[in-house]
């Protein structure tokens, strides 16, 4: 699916929530939520092969491929933090939103803490 299919149907769907929320209000977050799931659905179809790339570079240049891993797992927790937040603030939910943006930021640090103990044993060897 190209860019303008996802901005296409994200534009409908936004029409579609605004009739539907004059007849039924709790339908139409319903509407917003399944269609941020089929474009975040699309985006990660369409990053697929870039992930593959950076896989085979990390390979290539001798790198441990948990540093791979870790950036897809942060990036995961990010884009899924980011569409359950925007949909806790479609719902006029935005403390709630705000609070599930603080768990995606605990949940990258704790996800990205192997990597600074590695950066941080290279740093220990070049001083000492």
């Amino acid at each position: 699916m190209d860019i303008i299919s996802l901005v296409g149907m994200g534009v409908l769907s936004a029409v579609l929530c605004i009739i539907v929320r004059q007849y039924k209000p709790e339908m139409a977050l319903g509407v917003s939520i399944a269609c941020g799931v089929l474009i975040m659905g699309a985006v990660i179809t369409m990053l697929a092969p870039s992930a593959e790339l950076i896989s085979q570079l990390t390979g290539a240049a001798g790198l441990d491929s948990g540093y791979s891993r870790t950036l897809f797992k942060a990036l995961a927790v990010c884009y899924i933090t980011q569409l359950g937040s925007d949909c806790c603030k479609d719902a006029g939910e935005s403390a709630i939103a705000s609070k599930i943006e603080l768990a995606g930021k605990a949940a990258v640090v704790v996800i990205s803490l192997p990597v600074f103990s590695a950066l941080a044993e290279i740093v220990m060897e070049l001083l000492g």
